[in-house]
């Protein structure tokens, strides 16, 4: 795994961020070792702000700690990512509906340009997903809900390696890209209730493939 430096202002929040990034986009996956003094190595830092960074993604339950300081990323159970879906079914349509409302007209163009970059990156899944984690984020950025983005992206925190999991695996990419043309032009007609329905849709596809490979006995 291949780290940036990083600046040697505000360590922790730079590694805690690329941490995390990691994380979402699957290059560090439920399960894998996560190793103190080669963080530190790799970022060109001191152990403590990858400590600091460890010790705040160990409290958003991303990563577990363990007594005897083995260090992972925190897996889900299919039950566990029903639950998260459920909720995402809730939070993020509302949020892409507060879009809609409250978006200016610059928005549209940004959000045009991320769903290009997720077209030609439809065949390296490890792109498409961070473009897929920015498409999502640049849209409910313009629901003016701090908590609400709070939530949803701990959530995403939570699933987004097991999303990644899902895009290697499907192989063809075609019909979630499918849903986000959908997604992004409800966004740019203001169409509320088409944007809640493609929406879920695209979580919904994914989940069902990610549920039952939770369910297999070589997942656990």
């Amino acid at each position: 795994m291949k780290l940036n430096k990083v600046d040697a202002k505000t360590l922790r929040q730079q590694v805690y961020d690329q941490l995390r990034h990691r994380i979402i986009t699957g290059e560090i996956v439920p399960g894998q070792s996560i190793k103190l003094r080669d963080l530190a190595e790799q970022f060109g830092v001191s152990l403590m702000p990858v400590r600091e960074a460890l010790w705040q993604l160990e409290s958003e339950k991303v990563i577990v700690i363990e007594s005897n300081r083995s260090i992972h990323v925190n897996g889900l159970t299919a039950r566990d990512m029903q639950e998260a879906m459920e909720i995402r079914l809730m939070l993020e349509p509302l949020a892409a509906q507060r879009a809609c409302e409250l978006r200016p007209d610059s928005a549209v163009p940004k959000v045009q340009r991320i769903l290009d970059d997720m077209q030609a990156a439809i065949d390296k899944p490890k792109r498409y997903m961070m473009k897929n984690n920015q498409f999502h984020f640049a849209i409910y950025s313009y629901s003016d809900s701090a908590i609400l983005l709070q939530m949803i992206d701990w959530l995403w925190a939570r699933v987004g390696p097991y999303v990644y999991i899902h895009a290697t695996k499907v192989g063809d990419l075609s019909p979630t890209m499918k849903y986000h043309e959908e997604i992004f032009e409800a966004f740019a007609n203001r169409d509320k209730e088409h944007i809640a329905v493609a929406l879920r849709r695209d979580l919904g596809d994914y989940a069902t493939f990610i549920i039952d490979f939770l369910k297999l006995p070589t997942s656990t």
